[in-house]
């Protein structure tokens, strides 16, 4: 077994073992589960606590199914997002703090194949947690509505999971540059926040990742924004930001 086969074994070990299996995977899970049933309840919830004050009446329209893939959608940008940057901040400076990435490169594994691996590895468990997520939001939508869109679910998950991997990117360099996790993850938060304005500004969300999340929502809500600009720069930002993580790697002190 080559030394990048063996450090990628590791890896998956290591995520099974320990508790990034839980964030993140748990994280999507929750937010599949509990999506169709706040989109269910909270009309009913929201006229009850209304109904309990005198002269107070609130109408809400009948949830549909499209209401529980939109929920599932926010909670996808606003909390898991927010994860998976405090996650992979350590990705490469918690090794390193640790003293495990000196350890691990006097082994024949080179510099590049550390971070291709570590970038891997957090790739591999994000694409399977995603796609594990829109099923089980899938069939809950299913079983609260009695419908499901699921060619619009599976776009949006399917673009969202682009702008997931951009930001993974980002930080895994951010976490090669800095040996310090918390500089990196602050760092990240801002990327991510950055990402959340510039998105405002059409001409730079039509041409960057900053506009997946409004090319996502488009799919569920049969809105016009383009996709194709902001999936492929997406795609392209998350080479080049690994490939940025590998140079970044290869000169810093250990």
């Amino acid at each position: 077994m080559s030394a990048l086969a063996a450090f990628l074994a590791k890896e998956g070990l290591e995520v099974r073992r320990t508790w990034r299996i839980w964030v993140l995977p748990g994280l999507i899970l929750f937010a599949a589960i509990a999506s169709p049933v706040a989109a269910l309840l909270l009309p009913l919830f929201l006229e009850q606590m209304a109904g309990s004050q005198p002269g107070v009446f609130i109408r809400m329209p009948d949830p549909v199914a499209l209401d529980a893939c939109e929920q599932f959608l926010k909670n996808l940008n606003q909390i898991v997002l927010v994860a998976l940057v405090l996650a992979g901040a350590g990705a490469v400076s918690g090794e390193r703090r640790a003293g495990t990435a000196a350890l691990v490169l006097t082994k024949p594994l080179g510099r590049g194949g550390f971070v291709f691996a570590k970038l891997a590895s957090q790739a591999g468990l994000l694409a399977a947690a995603t796609g594990v997520g829109t099923a089980v939001c899938a069939w809950m939508t299913l079983a609260c509505f009695g419908t499901v869109p699921v060619g619009a679910l599976l776009a949006a998950a399917a673009l969202w999971l682009a702008l997931a991997l951009f930001l993974t990117a980002v930080t895994t360099l951010l976490s090669a540059a800095l040996a310090n996790t918390g500089a990196a993850a602050g760092l990240g938060m801002v990327a991510y926040l950055l990402l959340l304005v510039a998105g405002v500004w059409a001409p730079l969300a039509a041409w960057s990742p900053a506009g997946l999340p409004a090319a996502a929502g488009a799919c569920l809500d049969g809105g016009d924004a383009p996709w194709a600009g902001p999936l492929v720069t997406a795609l392209l930002g998350t080479a080049a930001a690994g490939a940025g993580a590998v140079l970044v790697f290869r000169r810093a002190e250990l």
